[in-house]
C-alpha cells in the first residue's frame, strides 16, 4: 500500500501546525550567534589565517583528508579545524538566512519582518566577501571589524524577524492588516 504526500496534506499532518515562522527564524538567529562565537574563538586562538586561502583551505574543501597538510602547517590541527568549522557553519547559516527571507515573503509576514529578513539577505553577500577578505588581506583591522559589524547587523535583523513574528503570533495580529483577529487561534 503506497501513500502519496502532497504539500497540501503536509499542512494537515499532526504537529505540522506547531511549526511557525519564528521557529525557523529563531533557529537561524541561534545559528548566527553560534557562528559569531566560533569566529571569536577562532580569532582568540590565533587561527584567523590557519586556512591561508579562500574559499578553500589549503586548496581543498576538507584539509583533514590530507594528513600531509596538517603535518606541514605552522598551525595546530585545532586551529585549522576552528577556521574550517567557522566556514562550514557560515555556509549552513547563510542557507538559513536565504530560507528565512524566502519564507518571510512566501508566508506574507508583516512588512517589518519581511524588511528585516531582506536586509539580512542583502547583507549576506557583503558578509561573505568580508569573510574572504579577512583571510586574503591578512586580517586587516578595518576588514575584520567590518566583518564583525556586518554580522551584528545581520544578527539584529534576524532577532527582529523572530521577535516581531513571535509577538504578532501570540497577540493574534493579522499580518496583512496589522489588527488583531477576532479569533485568538493557535
Amino acid at each position: 500500500m503506497t501513500h502519496s504526500i502532497s504539500i497540501r496534506s503536509v499542512r494537515t499532518l499532526p504537529g505540522a501546525d506547531r511549526l511557525k515562522y519564528y521557529h525557523l527564524s529563531g533557529s537561524v538567529l541561534i545559528g548566527t550567534y553560534v557562528l559569531m562565537l566560533l569566529g571569536a574563538y577562532t580569532s582568540a586562538i590565533g587561527a584567523g589565517l590557519s586556512c591561508p586561502d579562500w574559499p578553500t583551505c589549503y586548496g581543498t574543501v576538507v584539509p583533514f583528508l590530507h594528513p600531509e597538510i596538517i603535518n606541514s602547517s605552522p598551525y595546530t590541527a585545532l586551529q585549522i579545524f576552528a577556521e574550517w568549522a567557522h566556514r562550514g557553519v557560515a555556509m549552513v547559516v547563510g542557507l538559513g538566512i536565504l530560507t528565512t527571507a524566502g519564507a518571510a515573503y512566501r508566508l506574507q509576514k508583516q512588512p517589518l519582518v519581511r524588511r528585516a529578513a531582506a536586509v539580512a539577505l542583502l547583507l549576506l553577500p557583503v558578509q561573505v566577501v568580508l569573510g574572504g577578505l579577512t583571510v586574503t588581506a591578512n586580517l586587516q583591522p578595518l576588514i575584520v571589524t567590518s566583518h564583525l559589524g556586518t554580522a551584528i547587523v545581520i544578527l539584529l535583523m534576524l532577532c527582529t524577524t523572530t521577535v516581531i513574528d513571535y509577538v504578532t503570533h501570540r497577540l493574534g495580529i493579522d499580518a496583512s492588516r496589522g489588527k488583531r483577529s477576532l479569533t485568538k487561534g493557535d
